[in-house]
């Protein structure tokens, strides 16, 4: 068996750092104690980190003084081992590749010690079910990934350059008339006016009451980043199985009625309609997900196949926040929703593609004059609304009002868009064809001339 460690290596590197102080801080920087096999290392490198943290000498003389000052650490360091290590030579040439190496070794450690924690979450038949097992398993792997050192910081001169770089490469493809890719549009155009794009690594909610459409909006707007804009999306739908979400893809698509295709009764012309939906679908890259209840680690799954299938992530669609199960039940459900709107701005961040989830709101909104939602209306929404960059509410008057003169329009209400405008814009709506629509430019006339 090969040893996941090497004693002179850890020796080395201490003498090294102990020594040159001077420009030995970058170095220590990239290094944690648990980087160390030896308990004695571990001890001699966590004073030194602290030293060299306060900003003050990390010499063996200092060091020795700190541990000399815990009787505990004092057996585990004898001053005749710290004397014993300091006769091995300085050496300032190897110690990047030394570090380098320690890593390497840390890294596989904890690969051997996450094996086997699953090895024991295998067997445990009593703690786990083979489902809960999966998931702790997932959640294992997505800790130590999400520990894994990744240097996130950068100069704001090295930035600026990089921006700027950026910012002529656009200005030149919109002069040259190519078309510039960045996030993803709703395909609603009053819509994605007030947005402007939705941006990768946003998480986007879509809240509403039921019967107003929300899950048929989440599925217009997928059809168009698949359709029109190519992208691969992930639809993971714990309410509806995957034969329905097929059945109003293909009805908004061919623009038939829903019915008609539920019930089978359609015409020979709808067949035609519903043929040519089913080519257009035939030649998306659209995956579902019927998974009743998915957990955070279901989607992780899903996105991770997608991504290994198609190259990227497109967008993940999520049908809906309330019946996803939480990573932890803790019986209070705003810290569980929290867990879980936290988890999936974590899952847009780490695939670079939007998350839309959709939302139930709180029935309180039913008892006020006005319905229209706002955002305390989300259903154990602190963290939600926190989280979340983008957050839309669907109204329809004609749900309240049977009279109402805005039968066939739907408000879309921007309560929250990080890189946008809020407000409201109007769609209108074919539900039973699975459709929103944008609205004809003389309805618009038409409305202002009336007021």
């Amino acid at each position: 068996m090969i040893d996941l460690f090497s004693i002179p290596v850890e020796q080395s590197v201490l003498v090294t750092l102990m020594t040159i102080e001077q420009g030995a801080g970058e170095f220590i920087d990239l290094l944690d104690v648990t980087d160390f096999y030896s308990d004695r290392h571990q001890i001699i490198f966590k004073h030194i980190k602290q030293q060299h943290e306060k900003g003050e000498g990390h010499n063996e003389i200092l060091i020795w003084e700190l541990i000399r000052a815990h009787s505990l650490e004092v057996k585990t360091v004898p001053e005749k081992y710290l004397v014993e290590i300091m006769g091995c030579s300085a050496i300032p040439t190897l110690l990047n590749s030394h570090i380098k190496k320690l890593k390497d070794f840390s890294t596989r450690r904890k690969i051997q010690d996450l094996s086997k924690n699953i090895g024991v979450v295998a067997v445990d038949t009593v703690s786990y079910s083979a489902e809960t097992a999966l998931d702790r398993v997932q959640t294992l792997v997505a800790n130590m990934e999400s520990n894994s050192h990744e240097d996130r910081t950068m100069s704001a001169a090295d930035l600026s350059k990089e921006v700027l770089a950026n910012l002529l490469d656009m200005h030149e493809k919109l002069h040259a008339g190519i078309e510039i890719k960045r996030g993803i549009k709703t395909g609603f155009l009053e819509l994605d006016n007030k947005l402007d794009c939705i941006d990768t690594t946003d998480l986007v909610i879509i809240g509403a009451r039921p019967s107003m459409g929300k899950t048929t909006l989440a599925q217009n707007i997928m059809s168009d980043v698949a359709v029109n804009q190519g992208e691969p999306v992930l639809f993971m739908s714990g309410e509806m199985n995957r034969e329905q979400i097929m059945q109003r893809l293909i009805s908004g698509i061919g623009q038939v009625d829903l019915k008609k295709i539920r019930s089978g009764r359609f015409t020979s012309e709808d067949a035609g309609l519903i043929h040519r939906a089913m080519m257009i679908i035939a030649e998306t890259k659209i995956e579902i997900n019927d998974k009743a209840a998915p957990s955070l680690s279901d989607i992780r799954r899903e996105a991770r196949r997608m991504l290994r299938k198609h190259g990227k992530v497109g967008a993940i669609m999520v049908d809906y926040l309330q019946i996803m199960t939480p990573p932890q039940r803790t019986g209070n459900a705003v810290q569980e929703m929290g867990d879980i709107s936290r988890g999936l701005k974590k899952i847009a961040k780490d695939f670079n593609c939007p998350v839309i989830a959709l939302s139930q709101l709180n029935r309180s909104l039913e008892n006020r004059p006005n319905k229209r939602p706002v955002m305390s209306d989300l259903r154990d929404s602190g963290q939600i609304e926190q989280d979340a960059d983008v957050i839309l509410f669907i109204y329809r008057d004609e749900v309240y009002n049977k009279e109402s003169k805005d039968a066939g329009i739907a408000e879309i209400i921007v309560g929250k868009a990080r890189n946008g405008t809020v407000g409201a814009i109007r769609l209108a709506t074919d539900l039973a064809r699975s459709t929103f629509l944008d609205l004809d430019p003389q309805y618009y006339q038409e409305m202002a001339m009336g007021e």
